[in-house]
């Protein structure tokens, strides 16, 4: 069984979405800190041609308070004027009516609990894109959480049955995967393919929100973009 555990995030961009498709089964680690300007409410898109950070409003955030206990603040016209910067900065791209429909019951229920709602996003653009893995959360498979960091993970892994740990490129300064072998889990890399697409503007920036391929490139060309991807396997501790 191939495992994938990340953290929940707000319309990332398509590295998660192949990683997601590429394993059996999904865990959102949702009892860890809440990171502070993190990506976990926070992504880019394009405004006027050139990438913009855009964060949810939530509040009393703290790197001392788990990702499920943090609220979306009550804010309703931060969502009117996340719509209104989608409609200016998408209004001309190929799929703007297209997506702009997707995202309205995601934008129109902006409110209460962060997790739930992550995990109301992620299952919604799942769905969208036909990915049918089961995501599971941290805090029901283990809710004593006796460890953290890789230990956790292993731990996880463990408790899974996970044969395969399939993680995104970023995991490779935290993880050995001598430790995961010693363990039965083998640890693998998934790796995006960067490929320019036509973006409003002319330019090419890449590794932006899901939103934006959907805008340029539509479902359908989406769910092709599932398959760049690349799986590697570590031949040794390659962490610097």
């Amino acid at each position: 069984m191939r495992l994938a555990i990340m953290q929940p995030y707000f319309m990332p961009y398509i590295g998660y979405w192949q990683l997601i498709a590429a394993v059996d089964r999904m865990i959102v680690l949702d009892d860890v800190a809440f990171i502070r300007r993190g990506w976990i409410n926070r992504n880019r898109i394009l405004v006027a041609g050139a990438p913009h950070r855009f964060s949810l409003p939530v509040r009393q955030a703290s790197q001392n308070r788990p990702i499920n206990e943090i609220e979306l603040a009550s804010d309703p016209s931060w969502w009117q004027r996340f719509r209104s910067t989608l409609a200016q900065s998408y209004r001309r791209a190929p799929f703007y009516e297209e997506t702009q429909a997707f995202l309205e019951p995601i934008v129109s229920n902006g409110r209460g609990p962060l997790l739930p709602f992550l995990l109301r996003s992620i299952s919604t653009v799942a769905t969208h894109l036909e990915i049918d893995t089961p995501v599971l959360t941290s805090s029901a498979i283990d809710p004593e959480r006796r460890s953290r960091g890789q230990e956790r993970i292993l731990a996880l892994c463990a408790n899974a049955g996970a044969a395969e740990y399939l993680n995104l490129p970023g995991g490779r300064a935290l993880y050995d995967p001598v430790l995961f072998r010693q363990s039965g889990t083998e640890l693998r890399f998934l790796v995006p393919r960067e490929r320019p697409y036509p973006q409003i503007g002319g330019g090419w920036s890449p590794w932006l929100s899901i939103i934006d391929l959907l805008m340029h490139l539509g479902r359908q060309a989406t769910r092709a973009e599932l398959a760049r991807c690349d799986i590697e396997t570590p031949l040794a501790d390659q962490r610097s």
